[in-house]
């Protein structure tokens, strides 16, 4: 039988040494690993806040597309408004807390215009929490008809579908003017 070769003191030295070498040296490349991974949340965050911004000023462009078109002709569905109202928030003391980016009115009718520069097929459901929330903070249009729309630049077939299933109004941009794509057109 083989005899177990015996470390020494000097053995144990040696290899904690050695052991504590290649530790500093993971230490340092992970140092160095942590500022690469820095930078790069860095360059992450810096492209996630380039990105935002195009997408707000994308999103600021077309709401100011519609708002203008409409605030020029206030026309809608061959009916004329008088009242053209941006960014409507709430009263102080509104039921619901929400907010409508266009708001056309006359004498009989109220049309709430969610404006988006790519709608979704949710943008198109939540239309009727907009319904809802006008009726609570408004009541003095109880009787009025009021249509729901989205107006966008372009719509995928399926918000186009589900727009129409429900009876939601799609504006969407033709060139230099806007044109009322929806067949089922609702007034609640």
């Amino acid at each position: 039988m083989k005899k177990k070769e015996e470390l020494s003191w000097a053995d144990i030295k040696a290899m904690q040494a050695e052991t504590s070498k290649e530790i500093k040296e993971l230490a340092k490349q992970s140092k160095e690993t942590d500022k690469k991974f820095d930078r790069l949340d860095k360059l992450f965050e810096q492209t996630r806040q380039q990105i935002g911004g195009i997408s707000r000023s994308n999103g600021e462009f077309c709401e100011e597309y519609f708002i203008n078109s409409f605030k020029e002709n206030p026309t809608f569905m061959g009916e004329k408004y008088d009242r053209v109202v941006e960014s409507l928030k709430p009263y102080p003391d509104a039921v619901i807390d929400d907010e409508y980016d266009l708001v056309l009115r006359n004498g009989k009718s109220v049309v709430l215009i969610e404006i988006k520069y790519k709608a979704g097929t949710d943008d198109v459901g939540k239309m009727f929490s907009k319904l809802h929330s006008y009726r609570a903070n408004y009541p003095m249009f109880k009787d009025y008809k009021i249509y729901l729309c989205l107006a966008s630049f372009r719509f995928s077939a399926r918000v186009r579908e589900r727009a129409e299933k429900d009876g939601i109004v799609l504006i969407e941009q033709r060139g230099d003017r806007f044109e009322v794509i929806s067949e089922n057109v609702k007034a609640w």
